[in-house]
């Protein structure tokens, strides 16, 4: 039976800047709901890390409570509404979502007001949940009024009421987005609605063939290849030792297949199984297996490996649960290598690789014609564009943020760019075992 109907306010406290000024948007927009709906209950909550989300859904379905609108004001990253701070960022991944229970009550709404959670995350969480989810397609900013944007000026202390809306251009903020903003006031853009329709077919399964037929050979990805190359050679020297080797979202087995000379083991594990049969495929005697797996735990003793790789599939992986993981699965001086691609526009600052970039990119145009064909039939295949659709790439903050913050004193290297992404990579360095990363959840 449907419990006690309420309206459920969540806002956070310590990610980024401006927190103190969505916890008065929260109290507008409670204000504003209980006006709109006189009988029922309005809650407000302060949310520090992402526990506290989980924590709060918990306290709501354990007094036998349900959500008839649930209401996130905040920050967000492409794959969700981001908690923690700047130096320790926080998100729910996909697996988390999948495996979170939110009471909600029948025809149930979700509304993120944070920058672009409509774009991915928003459909995302209406499939996930059942529920009808609004999300902003833009950046948000704050202003003193709900259809416009208007600046609350210089004000001695705080008060009046303050909504986070969108309003039209590729940012809000910025010297040519704050331009806008303040000399033409613009109009707030609606929020946008998600339905929650189902989908199939959304990951690599339908791709199989024409990515196995692209990367028959990994190292047609020259600068990629080389970085690795040179990371496993300074770890791993082949005077020494040859180490063995997890392979996370490991495709087509193809980057073990080219370390199998150089590696005592190798082991891949993916969630696509057309991909782990392709990849099994191709082995020929060595000293490599492949594995589907579901989910973020990994089917391995402790201390088993002694370098986890992650090519090109770093984006899909739920980071907190995965690393925690890898931590688990590394022996004594283990590390991780992670090689992947992320979104962010050139810059000025750009230039000199921008060029670089672009020389390799035409030298390979030529060199590798046969690539070439396979790579633009791929990326123009219908099945291609909407697995990307349903599952994007980061922003290149995001990853920076998350993997420095986990990683202190490392930093994520940019190997080349594009005119809207880039390719970086990441050393962990050698890691001691039996250091569990303080994740908040689960």
């Amino acid at each position: 039976m449907d419990g006690e109907r309420m309206i459920w306010i969540g806002y956070t406290t310590h990610y980024r800047e401006g927190s103190d000024k969505f916890a008065r948007a929260a109290s507008t927009l409670r204000d504003d709901l209980a006006r709109r709906h006189p009988k029922q209950r309005v809650v407000v909550e302060p949310l520090r890390h992402k526990a506290d989300f989980v924590a709060a859904m918990q306290r709501v379905e354990e007094a036998g409570q349900r959500l008839e609108k649930l209401h996130f004001i905040g920050h967000s990253g492409m794959y969700g509404i981001m908690f923690g701070t700047r130096s320790w960022p926080e998100q729910l991944s996909p697996h988390e979502w999948r495996s979170l229970r939110i009471p909600f009550a029948a025809g149930a709404s979700a509304h993120f007001h944070a920058c672009r959670s409509a774009r991915w995350f928003a459909p995302f969480f209406a499939r996930t949940f059942g529920v009808r989810a609004f999300g902003h397609q833009g950046y948000t900013t704050v202003s003193t009024r709900p259809d416009r944007f208007s600046f609350e000026g210089l004000r001695f202390g705080r008060g009046g009421p303050l909504y986070l809306i969108s309003v039209p251009g590729r940012k809000t903020h910025g010297l040519s987005g704050a331009v806008c903003k303040y000399a033409l006031s613009p109009r707030a853009i609606p929020m946008r609605a998600c339905e929650p329709e189902r989908v199939s077919n959304t990951g690599y399964d339908a791709v199989a063939e024409h990515y196995d037929r692209a990367f028959t050979d990994i190292r047609v990805r020259g600068d990629e290849w080389r970085w690795l190359c040179q990371k496993l050679e300074r770890a791993f020297p082949r005077a020494e030792r040859a180490p063995r080797v997890l392979d996370l979202g490991c495709g087509n087995g193809a980057l073990l297949q080219a370390l199998a000379e150089r590696i005592e083991l190798g082991v891949g594990v993916d969630v696509s199984n057309a991909m782990i049969e392709r990849a099994r495929s191709h082995v020929t005697g060595h000293a490599l297996r492949f594995e589907t797996i579901s989910g973020p735990n990994l089917p391995f003793a402790d201390r088993s490996f002694d370098l986890v790789t992650s090519f090109l599939s770093f984006r899909y992986l739920d980071w907190d649960p995965i690393l925690c993981e890898i931590r688990r699965v590394l022996s004594p001086g283990g590390r991780l290598l992670i090689v992947d691609m992320v979104e962010k526009p050139l810059g000025w600052a750009d230039a000199r690789l921008a060029v670089r970039s672009f020389v390799n990119h035409q030298r390979r145009r030529r060199r590798e014609p046969r690539f070439t064909r396979d790579i633009q039939a791929l990326t123009t295949h219908a099945a291609w564009r909407r697995m990307l659709e349903h599952n994007p790439i980061r922003a290149d903050h995001e990853v920076r943020w998350y993997l420095e913050s986990r990683f202190p004193g490392r930093r994520v290297e940019t190997l080349n760019v594009s005119r809207r992404a880039r390719l970086v990579a990441f050393d962990s360095g050698a890691l001691e075992p039996g250091i569990p990363l303080p994740m908040s959840f689960p």
